[in-house]
């Protein structure tokens, strides 16, 4: 491989390409700003909310005795705490990376999502315990008025539209964190709901015999509600605290490396991704690549190919730190004009013209084919299609292109040429020639005829006239045996020009 001209083609454009990295980087670090500034703005409305929540609720189930609004005013306690750990949480992830930090503080946010899972789990635990209490040992009644009715209402409609706004920041800004908190906020929808549904239930008790089965079933719709309340709550949990635990683990990141290795392939085809790795802190994602190059690449020129690998990886991820790893390829994969006329041996083909060119999108290669005149069209087009795309795969190109030309006449499946008959030709030819002095004399019969190699030599003085004479001679050759395929003719200079 002509390591030089490869150097040369990946450093083209290299002051564009560490530009183009430059502004991504400014970018990412707006982005990251704006994100920061809407994160914060969002849990600190989060507390507020959860404050005033936690008030209503708790005045009317004291005043109503109601275990679900007793069991939502401590489920709104909790969401009060979390939400302050949500607030904290945001303000610590969006500290720079420091000396004992070097990869930022993002992971705080995991931490305060499991940290709120297990407040939960605790709430869900006392919750199902008084339920049980009032089911099968009694309590004292629940005494349902209108404006336990009006908290519960506004509590939902306050829950609605806070759940919706932190989701959507959530999933802008990617904060597990206030994903956490959207997900106390959406929990309290459904649970309102249950509670809401428990007290028309206990109100419509009041129309019902004491004595009946229905009264009976109607009084207990307030804890068989708080037991709903706990069985929604424990499974949000399950969910909060394994996205937690996978992040925590550095685990959970599959498809995004998936999306990495795709657009890689697809803008960077010449440097295989031996190995791609994505973890998660915070907002931010941190990429490592361990890929290959030519091993004759200088420091500047891999470093110019790890920026362009970095740029790519910010296409699919933004925020990405990507840190690049460059490895010498294997021998098959460096050597390319060795491997391009070994794949031209297993498949039967001649080539010449090999050309490696190396364009933004990877490497494209250029080569001439020779195949026998009379073979038919589609025949050819078949085996230079199974040829380009073994070459394709082989090298990393991402496109090959070939240009199909006649070998020489000869009429195919022709009987083989003794070498008597193709020694008498060729110096008979000789005889009418400049050139002269024939050796090295090789006759070779294969599956495509009989083929004639030879050197002589010639008072030319440039490679021009020689290639002129050599041709004259191929086709005087040619004349006199027809049934030839391939003449190959090494023109010399004299003895001592």
């Amino acid at each position: 491989m002509d390591n030089d001209k490869l150097q040369q083609a990946a450093l083209s454009g290299a002051e564009s390409v560490e530009e183009e990295g430059q502004r991504l980087e400014r970018l990412a670090e707006e982005q990251a700003a704006l994100a920061d500034a809407a994160k914060k703005k969002a849990a600190f409305s989060s507390v507020l909310w959860s404050a005033l929540l936690t008030v209503i609720k708790l005045a009317a189930g004291l005043s109503t005795n109601s275990l679900g609004l007793l069991s939502e005013a401590l489920h709104s306690t909790l969401d009060f705490v979390a939400a302050g750990i949500t607030c904290l949480a945001v303000r610590i992830s969006a500290r720079p990376a420091d000396e004992r930090h070097p990869y930022g503080h993002g992971k705080a946010e995991s931490l305060a999502a499991l940290a709120e899972t297990a407040l939960l789990i605790v709430t869900c635990a006392w919750i199902v315990m008084e339920a049980v209490e009032r089911l099968f040992f009694g309590a004292g009644p629940v005494e349902p008025s209108w404006w336990a009715f009006a908290v519960v209402i506004i509590s939902l409609a306050v829950d609605i539209s806070r759940s919706a706004m932190l989701r959507r920041v959530a999933r802008e800004h990617r904060s597990q964190a206030l994903e956490a908190d959207a997900m106390h906020f959406t929990t309290d929808i459904w649970s309102s709901a249950v509670v809401l549904a428990g007290l028309v239930c206990v109100a419509l008790a009041a129309f019902v015999e004491p004595d009946s089965l229905l009264h009976t079933v109607l009084t207990r719709a307030d804890a068989v509600a708080a037991l709903g309340v706990a069985g929604i709550v424990l499974m949000v949990s399950w969910h909060m605290a394994r996205n937690a635990v996978l992040t925590l683990m550095d685990g959970g990141m599959g498809e995004e490396a998936r999306r990495v290795r795709a657009a890689l392939a697809s803008g960077a085809p010449a440097y295989a991704a031996r190995s791609v790795r994505v973890r998660e802190s915070g907002a931010r994602h941190f990429v490592d690549l361990v890929v290959s190059a030519p091993s004759s690449f200088r420091v500047d020129t891999a470093h110019e190919v790890s920026t362009m690998l970095e740029n790519i990886v910010r296409g699919v991820l933004p925020d990405a730190e990507t840190t690049v790893h460059v490895e010498p390829e294997e021998e098959n994969r460096r050597d390319f004009y060795a491997t391009s006329y070994r794949l031209a041996a297993v498949h039967r083909l001649m080539i010449h013209n090999l050309r490696l060119v190396v364009q933004e999108d990877g490497m494209h290669v250029e080569v001439h084919i020779e195949l026998p005149d009379d073979m038919p069209l589609a025949e050819a087009h078949a085996k230079v299609t199974a040829y380009e795309g073994d070459l394709r795969k082989r090298v990393g190109a991402v496109y090959v292109v070939s240009h199909m030309e006649p070998r020489g006449s000869r009429a195919r499946g022709s009987a083989p040429v003794s070498l008597e008959k193709v020694t008498q030709a060729v110096e008979e030819a000789l005889a009418a020639s400049p050139l002269h002095d024939a050796h090295h004399l090789h006759v070779h019969t294969g599956e495509e005829g009989t083929s004639v190699t030879f050197h002589c030599r010639s008072c030319a003085s440039t490679v021009g006239e020689g290639h002129s004479l050599a041709t004259r001679l191929e086709a005087d050759i040619r004349a006199r045996l027809p049934e030839l395929g391939q003449i190959v003719i090494h023109v010399e200079p004299e003895a001592g020009r």
